[in-house]
Order: C-alpha cells, then structure tokens, then sequence
C-alpha cells in the first residue's frame, strides 16, 4: 500500500514541478510585451488628459473673450486658465453671411457697409449682418513616458475655439 501512494506522490511532483518552470519561462517571455503594453496605455492616457485639459482652457478663454473682446493673451494667462507655460493668441474674426470678409478693420466703423449687397446662401435674401467672433488658440508639447523608438516623435497638441462674440 505504501508503494502505490509513493509513486504516486513521485509522479506528481514531478509534473507540478515541471510546470512551474514553464510558466516561468512563458512569463519571462510575456513580461517585456506586458509592460510595454502598459506603458502605451499610460502614454495615451496623459495624452488625453493633456488634450481635455488645453481644449477646456482655451474654451474658458474664448468664453472670458466673449465677455471682453479687448482681452490679451496676457491678461488670460494671468487668470491662471492655461496649464503650465502655455501662452495662447487671441484673434478676432469678422465675416458676412456668405463667410467672406471685404478686410479692414474688425469690426468695421459705425457707419460702414461691408456686407451690403451680401446674399445669405441659407435664405438667398441680401444680409448685410456683419458677424463677429474670438478665436483662443493654444499649443502644447507632449512628452511620453517612454521614447519608442520604431513610432515618430509626438506631435504637439493643437487646439483652438472660436465663438461668436454677439
């Protein structure tokens, strides 16, 4: 009786044995994709937090430059609405209807025309409504976790709102 359990236990052993080395060797094999893996994941995740983060600053800007259309880039920077050292532009754009824009001054003098005559393509009537709007616009660099090696370096973040100021 002794005999049966003992080659039993011998047979055993062995085969635990031998599978704990496999699964050694599989894992060391696994383990460099494994982390590489993870660290992509975590390289695309701060990028996506850095995208929400500019594209949320520059929409906090363009509505402060909503309610003042004199501001700077200065005066937004000073209200803390940028992360880090990002400074961004203020622009302000005039179009008519028909998204053209005869040039000059934004927005034009009290008793300039440079939409009449314009036809509206929406509602083909002449619409000489000038329209006004504020483009806040921000860049930042993105620096992964990990330079890999076989990608092309990242490319900064572009972001820009534009809203209309009337």
């Amino acid at each position: 009786m002794k005999g049966k359990f003992a080659g039993m236990t011998r047979s055993l052993s062995r085969g635990f044995l031998g599978g704990q080395g496999a699964a050694a060797v599989e894992f060391a094999i696994t383990a460099p994709m494994l982390v590489v893996l993870v660290l992509g994941i975590a390289d695309y995740g701060l990028l996506m937090a850095s995208s929400a983060s500019l594209e949320g600053s520059t929409r906090a800007g363009a509505e402060v430059a909503k309610a003042n259309p004199n501001v700077t880039p200065a005066q937004l920077t000073g209200l803390n609405l940028f992360p880090g050292a990002i400074v961004p532009t203020v622009t302000s754009v005039c179009t008519c209807a028909d998204n053209t824009w005869p040039g000059g001054a934004c927005p034009p003098g009290p008793l300039a025309t440079p939409c009449a005559g314009i036809t509206n393509p929406f509602t083909a009537s002449t619409d000489p409504r000038v329209f006004e709007y504020v483009n806040v616009a921000a860049t930042q660099s993105v620096n992964p976790i990990v330079s890999y090696g076989t990608f092309t370096a990242a490319q900064p973040l572009n972001v820009h709102t534009t809203i209309r100021t009337q």
